[in-house]
């Protein structure tokens, strides 16, 4: 079984930043769990414990006052009070059936009314807290209004926004109907009472109705100094849910009551921090998006790198291997005529031949060890203070046979500078860009090689040059008219790269057909 090779292919930088980003949302939500698990555990357990802790609060409350033998109507409404009171606070609806040694059986309830208490004096000059209840809810009609509604309040709690809550309107009341009695009020003048702190009152006049046995009672008279009242509760049409029935005996009671309880409205975790946790999911969705850059522009940087590589290595490997071959395939089809006797007339042509091509091959080969040098960053620079001028005038000297044949002039005033460099390295690379512009200008042209303490400048006019001058410093790359010119397409490379050793840049451009070499010297 053949196993292929997978290739090296162009990198996404989309496919890197979409798993970066899953993997740190699941990082940042497996984070996140780990820290609102024990917070999510401790508020359940404190809300369980809470709901135990009121339940138990309401039952002793009943237990204590029904405890005595006799049972008021104020100890009746008082205990009224505090199932309304425990219903704002939880949500939780109640009913209780009171029997004992009264007449009939009672039943209270977290229903809406109003309750007032208020202060009677007693004989020892202390007071006596008693509690009235309003005698007809239609008289919460007045109550009813926008305004009253927006100074609504909800009772303080030791243990807050746990539960849903009804609001609380409370108001005193300076005038008032009393029947003492049957323990019952009908408000006449109220104000309520302004918890928002807005420096606002609003007074509530009530038009009483049927107020037959009743007491006119005012506000700081010798009978009631001072009163307070709430009205809160549930509408009865809300009554909705399974409801238990809870029996508390104890020997010790005067009068035996069951409680009938709907679940409490508790608010869940979620609920009660939905914000929080809201802001939480956003902020790290958004995190996990932008810091998924980081970890994808990496990988992606990368695998571009390889594949850059892998291309480089490929495209190399092709371009060598091209002109190898065609000088390789000349010296095989000479030695062919030589053995064969094929023009005997022609042996030396041939020999001649041969040693051209020997001699192509050799420089070729030669070229590419000189490549491979000039991209070894950690060959050994020795540095000294050389004249440019001087180098140049060697190079223009050296090549003035090939000048000649091609009918070239070179236009170089010498201009004496001075750098401190590496003579190898810098000759080199000056040479290969000055034999560049010798070899492919056309004939009959002129080069202009200028050079001073921050620019060395080639310019030649070339038969024809690629739109992608910058991919000539590339190793075996060529113009067009490069080809059967000789050349290796190492040159520009070789320059390109000595050049960067030294701390210079090598610049190239193409103004129509000038062929433009630039040396950074600064």
């Amino acid at each position: 079984m053949k196993v292929r090779k997978a290739s090296i292919k162009r990198p996404k930088f989309f496919l890197p930043y979409f798993i970066s980003a899953i993997l740190l949302l699941i990082l940042s939500a497996g984070a996140a769990v780990i820290y609102v698990m024990p917070k999510y555990y401790e508020y359940e357990y404190d809300l369980e414990t809470d709901m135990y802790s009121r339940e138990e609060e309401l039952f002793t409350s009943f237990k204590e006052r029904l405890s005595e033998e006799e049972l008021t109507i104020s100890e009746i409404n008082y205990q009224r009070s505090e199932l309304i009171k425990h219903y704002c606070e939880t949500g939780q609806r109640c009913e209780v059936e009171i029997a004992g040694n009264v007449e009939n059986r009672i039943k209270l309830d977290s229903s809406r009314t109003a309750i007032l208490i208020y202060y009677q004096k007693a004989p020892d000059d202390e007071y006596d807290i008693r509690f009235l209840r309003l005698a007809d809810n239609k008289y919460l009609k007045y109550f009813d209004t926008p305004e009253i509604k927006a100074k609504a309040y909800y009772e303080n709690t030791s243990f807050p926004a746990t539960y849903e809550r009804d609001s609380i309107i409370a108001f005193t009341c300076s005038k008032y109907y009393a029947d003492f009695e049957n323990g019952l009020f009908i408000p006449l003048e109220a104000e309520i009472v302004n918890w928002h702190g807005d420096g606002t009152g609003i007074i509530v006049k009530i038009d009483a109705e049927n107020t037959e046995g009743f007491t006119y009672v005012e506000e700081n008279s010798a009978l009631i100094p001072y009163t307070q009242a709430t009205i809160a509760g549930h509408e009865a049409k809300d009554v909705e849910g399974d409801i238990e029935w809870h029996t508390e005996e104890n020997g010790n009671l005067y009068h035996a009551f069951e409680f009938k309880m709907s679940p409490m409205k508790e608010i869940h975790f979620y609920d009660n921090f939905k914000y929080k946790i809201d802001f939480a999911i956003v902020l790290i969705c958004c995190g996990a998006f932008i810091f998924a850059f980081i970890p994808a522009t990496i990988i992606y940087n990368t695998r571009k790198r390889r594949y850059e590589i892998f291309e480089y290595r490929r495209k190399t490997v092709d371009a060598m291997a091209h002109d190898l071959k065609t000088p390789m395939a000349a010296i095989s089809a000479y030695a062919e005529n030589l053995s064969n006797n094929i023009a005997t007339d022609k042996k030396e042509y041939y020999a001649g031949k041969i040693e051209d091509k020997v001699a192509q091959m050799n420089k070729m080969v030669n070229d590419i060890l000189e490549f491979s040098k000039s991209e070894n960053s950690s060959a050994v620079i020795k540095k000294e203070e050389i004249d440019i001028a001087d180098v140049i005038e060697n190079i223009i000297s050296d090549n003035d046979h090939l000048i000649a044949e091609r009918g070239l002039k070179i236009n170089f005033g010498k201009k004496s500078v001075k750098v401190k460099t590496d003579i190898n390295l810098f000759r080199m690379a000056v040479a290969n860009l000055i034999n560049n512009a010798i070899l492919y200008s056309k004939e009959g042209t002129s080069i202009d090689i200028t050079c001073d303490e921050k620019d060395l400048i080639i310019i030649n006019i070339s038969e024809d040059i690629s739109d992608e001058v910058s991919d000539l410093k590339n190793p075996f790359v060529k113009g067009s008219a490069s080809r059967g010119k000789g050349g290796t397409g190492l040159g520009l490379a070789i320059a390109n790269n000595n050049l960067a050793m030294l701390g210079f840049k090598l610049d190239i451009q193409k103004d129509n057909d000038k062929f433009i070499a630039t040396v950074k010297l600064k």
